[in-house]
């Protein structure tokens, strides 16, 4: 048995293993993984999007969203060190962003952030920072062995399903929209 202080959270590094659509619920899920588990989180269509262009090597021409955080912050002299998925409640997951930030004497401060787990993801994948998620979500929630998982993939989404995927964005009218999330 291990001594930890009350509200001292444990973090378990975890990889993006990829995004994809789970078919029952038509929703767009990030899968993050530990080992042989996994940790579904539901996100958004374009933080999905900006995730498996990032995964798959995909730059665009001129710097999207998250690009652009990126540089914003190199140009503040910061960096992310880390991003930590903490919590979840009533189905919304909570996440971190740990910021550096060097000042001109040489000393550093550290931010932390409140974002959306997407968002954390997509910026921690552009700057190469770890991933992680608090002991609370692998040891109580929803870790779940891959051969459980049902229906969620169990490799990255192939390239030309994320091509065929956003040419359905870009050409999609907001019936065809309203007809997907209705689903």
């Amino acid at each position: 048995m291990s001594f930890r202080p009350k509200g001292v959270s444990i973090l378990i590094e975890v990889k993006v293993r990829g995004v994809g659509i789970d078919p029952k619920t038509m929703s767009t899920v990030l899968l993050l993984s530990s080992g042989e588990k996994i940790l579904p989180i539901l996100i958004g269509v374009a933080e999905a999007t900006a995730i498996a262009s990032e995964l798959e090597g995909n730059k665009s021409i001129r710097p999207q969203t998250h690009d652009l955080m990126i540089q914003i912050m190199e140009k503040l002299e910061s960096k992310v060190e880390k991003v930590s998925i903490t919590d979840v409640k009533d189905n919304t997951y909570y996440a971190i962003i740990t910021v550096v930030q060097e000042s001109a004497e040489g000393a550093s401060e550290k931010l932390e952030i409140d974002a959306r787990p997407s968002d954390a993801v997509a910026l921690a994948l552009k700057s190469g920072a770890p991933i992680y998620i608090s002991d609370k979500l692998a040891d109580e929630l929803v870790l779940m062995e891959i051969e459980t998982a049902g229906t969620l993939p169990k490799e990255p989404i192939a390239k030309d399903e994320v091509e065929a995927f956003k040419q359905f964005l870009d050409e999609a009218s907001p019936e065809e929209w309203n007809r997907f999330l209705s689903r």
